[in-house]
């Protein structure tokens, strides 16, 4: 085992059930009644089911060549906590849609671009792929469980799905990290894909963004605007923060361990105990 691998080792990975409340009726714009802050997590939730799905696919596509009993473990506990994952926003994204937002054709759009990508990428640039989508939701679920004031007024079912979605993200952030370095190992790949992948990603969520808007007939206000700014590029923003982890990945030799979260995830339940009440295994 390499340095790198047993940072990994200390991690249990853990899938759990929750009961969220998806059905529960929420506001509309829920962060503060900002258009713009509420339908990038929209967006986001938008993308987990199918997106989860596609982790898992590409994680599979190597799990009969791992013999490490331990990252056997750890893919079998990726498995699980992205599958309840996808299952959990499945249902939020109807609630959403039920709220008027067009998630459903949204998802549709996805599940053909998921496909597309399977037909087209080699299964290494596939899990290259979900190494630069993995570590970009680590990165945003730091953000999370170091600032969870930021989801006080956020309706209790996202709050509560965020926080232990972010949790998870963590624990297993590295599963597919070394799945890559063992079987694919190339730096220059890890960071091309990154690169293309979260321009991408961006590109998508600001059109998903628009998709919403456009079907609710609303214009944001140059309130929602300032306060968007600042929600995610202000001195604390949650894009500005995750610029950090985001120069680590580009560096040579980098593991995501070497950004050091146990803290965030440790202890987690004492911190957010109406979250652990909901788990039901």
């Amino acid at each position: 085992m390499t340095e790198h691998n047993n940072k990994s080792q200390s991690v249990e990975i853990k899938p759990r059930r929750m009961a969220f409340d998806t059905a529960a009726p929420m506001r509309k714009y829920t962060f503060k009644d900002n258009s713009l802050v509420s339908t990038f997590f929209y967006s986001l939730s938008a993308l987990f089911p199918d997106g989860e799905r596609f982790f898992i696919h590409s994680v599979r596509n190597y799990q009969n060549e791992i013999k490490d009993p331990v990252l056997l473990a750890q893919i079998r506990g990726f498995i699980g906590q992205e599958a309840h994952h996808g299952h959990s926003h499945e249902g939020l994204n109807n609630t959403i849609d039920q709220m008027g937002f067009p998630m459903h054709e949204i998802t549709g759009r996805l599940q053909k671009r998921i496909a597309m990508l399977k037909r087209t990428l080699g299964r290494g640039r596939q899990l290259a792929l979900t190494v630069a989508m993995e570590h970009f939701t680590a990165s945003m679920a730091e953000f999370l469980l170091k600032n969870p004031e930021i989801l006080d007024d956020v309706d209790p079912t996202i709050r509560q799905m965020l926080i232990w979605h972010a949790v998870e993200e963590i624990e297993h952030k590295a599963v597919a990290f070394d799945i890559y370095r063992l079987k694919v190992n190339n730096e220059k790949l890890r960071k091309r894909v990154m690169f293309i992948s979260i321009i991408g990603l961006f590109s998508r969520l600001a059109y998903y963004q628009f998709l919403m808007l456009k079907a609710d007939r609303h214009f944001p206000s140059l309130r929602e605007w300032i306060d968007a700014t600042k929600f995610f590029w202000g001195k604390k923003g949650i894009l500005r923060d995750n610029l950090k982890s985001m120069r680590l990945f580009f560096q040579d030799g980098f593991h995501p361990w070497d950004i050091d979260q146990h803290d965030l995830i440790d202890g987690w339940q004492e911190r957010f105990p109406d979250i652990a009440a909901l788990q039901m295994n």
